[in-house]
């Protein structure tokens, strides 16, 4: 999928996201979460990683509208903090 972001045009496909957060630790979400393989991630880091583009460069809604876009599963970040208490 390609797309402008601040001005910087980019090239992104589920493959290259994907390959692009292995190994990578998730950070702590506030809003929302999206599931990049087994790991859920705050959008903003998923999209700081593939663009190089620091977190502070773009908005929440920019990272949640460019991961829906390419498909990928997002979630409240609170239904996903109660669904894992209800399995523990």
């Amino acid at each position: 999928m390609q797309f402008v972001l601040r001005g910087q045009s980019f090239d992104l496909t589920v493959d290259s996201v994907s390959q692009a957060m292995v190994g990578i630790t998730p950070q702590p979400f506030a809003l929302y979460a999206v599931k990049i393989g087994e790991l859920w991630y705050p959008p903003k880091q998923v999209l700081s990683v593939t663009t190089g583009l620091p977190v502070a460069a773009f908005t929440t809604q920019d990272a949640y509208r460019i991961m829906h876009r390419l498909g990928f599963s997002i979630v409240l970040a609170e239904t996903l903090a109660a669904s894992t208490k209800r399995q523990e």
